[in-house]
């Protein structure tokens, strides 16, 4: 009996991972929802996605396996701080409401209903002056505010 134990404390760790990084893959497409559950919702569910990935990653490597983190890379963009990003925006001849920076190196802007001409509009004059990446784009449902999610892929010189 004492030989089955091993077995099955593996196996129940094994069926653990599992869930947890179910939990991850679940988190991270809430997050990518932010047209639907708002910005404070998406960053609640980006923290709980790096929360779920940590301890997934954790309980791999105890049962001897590589972490995640490691095999899969994970797509991630140039460190800018909020006020060299307001800078870029002031620079493409943006104005937003609201600029929230992410924990992921994206950001997001906020425009009032007249502010706001196009997603195409916004990508181009931000093209102009930075090497960004356009990450999602819509209108929040408690304000019909539009907003862009946006990231950099090198930083502004």
């Amino acid at each position: 009996m004492s030989d089955k134990q091993p077995d099955d404390l593996r196996a129940a760790l094994e069926l653990l991972l599992n869930e947890w990084q179910s939990r991850e893959r679940d988190a991270q497409d809430k997050a990518r929802n932010l047209m639907t559950i708002g910005a404070a919702r998406s960053e609640y569910y980006r923290g709980m996605a790096d929360a779920y990935r940590v301890v997934a990653d954790e309980l791999l490597t105890l049962l001897g396996g590589e972490s995640e983190e490691s095999t899969a890379p994970v797509e991630t963009y140039a460190a800018v701080s909020k006020d060299l990003a307001q800078t870029v925006l002031k620079l493409a001849g943006l104005s937003a409401a609201e600029l929230h920076a992410h924990k992921d190196d994206t950001f997001s802007i906020i425009f009032l209903p007249l502010q706001f001409r196009s997603v195409q509009e916004v990508e181009s004059r931000l093209l102009e002056v930075a090497d960004v990446v356009i990450l999602d784009h819509g209108r929040l449902p408690d304000s019909n505010k539009s907003f862009v999610d946006f990231a950099f892929k090198t930083p502004p010189v």
